[in-house]
């Protein structure tokens, strides 16, 4: 048999053949077919919602944990309480160790030590400062004595300089007020009256008694004269009549004294003149026997018609404060009592004190 004759076939085997190769012809095509009879493909959106609601869920942290922008207001750290702090944009946790810090003694005694406080970044810091009432530095004791040695000379109180001041060993401080002292008319009239100087101790006196050109005792009708006193109605006197007060000598600085009390709306505290620009408390305390105060009826600010702008011209009520009020009153809706400013955050019961008397509901 020839090798063609393996590869010869008959017609029944032909016919088989076809038939085989048909079927798997149509087996091939059948694994192509289902993609093109579904013309609508399904997609799945599942991995992209996913990364929506990943989205979503982080802006609305993001939102709620971005800080909200503070109101500052002026603060001694030493006395606020933990409202005003949190008010102040601190954290729970750092108030918890500003109350440690001060059960075991801690205080701030200058600006710059607030900004130690735990957490604070310099640029909150820089943003506080200005509203922290503390001073910038310590004041140094012993600052004129280690740099000026004293020396002894008589003098006249009312006419020497600040270096002769400082000779006699007065500080800086004690000739800063001083020269407030002599600004405002006052003057020395006998040696005692230089004991008076805030903060000079008896042995410093001691030592500059023999020294001062001033006489022992004034004169009887000196004497006389000094003591003819003026009875003076803090609410309806004027300038004039505020410079018959023992210490103030000066008619310029009366005027001041009634401004302040026309931008009050009237006193209605004696010890409200120690609030009047560069009044001294041992000047107070030498005329408070001549004050008078009856019947006061200060202006009164509406609370629920007055603007920010208008209740910010009150000495008691910062720019910040007056917004609050403002908003509050926005937001709740008309006061309807004079204590409801006590639920405004910047109120400090100091505040409400003081300011309670200049406020009305109409």
């Amino acid at each position: 048999m020839q090798i063609k004759d393996y590869f010869a076939f008959n017609q029944s085997e032909k016919r088989g053949a076809v038939v085989l190769l048909s079927l798997i012809s149509v087996m091939i095509l059948a694994q192509f077919i289902p993609g093109y009879l579904h013309s609508s493909q399904t997609t799945d959106f599942s991995e992209f919602e996913e990364q929506i609601t990943a989205f979503e869920k982080e802006r609305t942290n993001s939102e709620s944990t971005a800080p909200k922008q503070v109101e500052y207001f002026s603060f001694n750290p030493n006395l606020i309480s933990d409202s005003a702090w949190k008010a102040l944009g601190f954290k729970d946790w750092q108030i918890r160790n500003i109350n440690k810090y001060k059960a075991n003694g801690g205080s701030w005694k200058i600006k710059k030590d607030v900004s130690r406080i735990y957490g604070l970044t310099e640029e909150r810091y820089q943003e506080l400062a200005p509203f922290i009432l503390l001073p910038e530095e310590m004041k140094s004791q012993s600052h004129s004595k280690a740099d000026h040695p004293v020396s002894y000379f008589d003098f006249d109180p009312n006419t020497i300089s600040n270096e002769e001041w400082t000779q006699l060993g007065f500080k800086s401080w004690q000739i800063e007020n001083i020269n407030k002292y002599k600004a405002k008319g006052g003057v020395w009239k006998i040696r005692s009256d230089v004991a008076k100087i805030y903060g000079l101790s008896p042995e410093h006196y001691s030592k500059l008694e023999p020294h001062i050109l001033l006489p022992e005792k004034l004169t009887t009708t000196e004497t006389s004269h000094s003591k003819t006193r003026v009875n003076v109605n803090i609410n309806t006197a004027d300038a004039a009549t505020f410079k018959q007060l023992n210490g103030i000598r000066s008619e310029k600085y009366a005027s001041i004294i009634v401004n302040y009390r026309n931008s009050l709306g009237g006193f209605v505290r004696k010890e409200q003149l120690l609030e009047v620009w560069n009044m001294e408390k041992e000047t107070y305390e030498g005329f408070k026997e001549q004050l008078v105060l009856e019947n006061a009826k200060p202006v009164q600010l509406n609370l629920n018609t007055l603007s920010a702008a208008e209740l910010k011209e009150h000495p008691y009520i910062s720019w910040n404060l007056a917004n609050s009020i403002v908003n509050y009153r926005e937001e709740h809706g008309p006061f309807k009592s004079v204590t409801d400013i006590q639920k405004i955050h910047l109120i400090t019961d100091e505040i409400y004190r003081k300011i309670v008397p200049y406020l009305k509901i109409e």
